[in-house]
């Protein structure tokens, strides 16, 4: 909801309004709220049969705002408070954190297997010791989170 009003934002939210941006707002905080409702959309179970509400994310990068497709995710390295998304066009350095990254992309597609990394499930090629294949890059595999990768392969895979 936007509206120049403040006096109704709590009734907003018992009638089940998803955010409410109070005139004049921000480009950044009018992208805040998009991603948070594409966020509500996809948001579902983690199984890798679900397709995601929307096949794209906004990313804001280098001053400007870009439609970056999942398909074309491969991976997402976190560097400092930045995060380089990694597509088959190019990649895109955005001032957000890893985990907030992941919220914005659908549980079925995307995985964090490492404490600085998230990968497409779709790109892996193969694993080989503590690495996974994405693209033509080994991605670590993090100690933390090598049982969940696993059981959630296992389960792509009905086994």
């Amino acid at each position: 909801m936007t509206t120049a009003h403040k006096e109704f934002a709590v009734e907003s939210y018992e009638l089940g309004v998803l955010d409410y941006l109070l005139k004049p707002f921000s480009f950044e905080r009018f992208l805040k709220a998009i991603n948070k409702a594409l966020h509500k959309i996809n948001r579902r179970p983690a199984n890798f049969d679900d397709k995601p509400a929307d096949d794209f994310i906004f990313l804001k990068a280098d001053k400007k705002v870009y439609k970056i497709d999942l398909e074309d995710i491969l991976y997402a390295e976190a560097t400092g408070d930045y995060v380089k998304v990694i597509t088959l066009e190019g990649q895109y350095t955005a001032n957000i954190t890893l985990k907030k990254l992941l919220e914005e992309l659908p549980a079925n597609l995307f995985m964090r297997v490492h404490k600085s990394y998230l990968i497409s499930a779709n790109k892996i090629k193969f694993f080989e010791g503590n690495y996974i294949k994405v693209g033509q890059t080994d991605i670590p595999i993090g100690a933390a989170y090598r049982e969940e990768i696993f059981a959630r392969l296992k389960e792509k895979n009905g086994k």
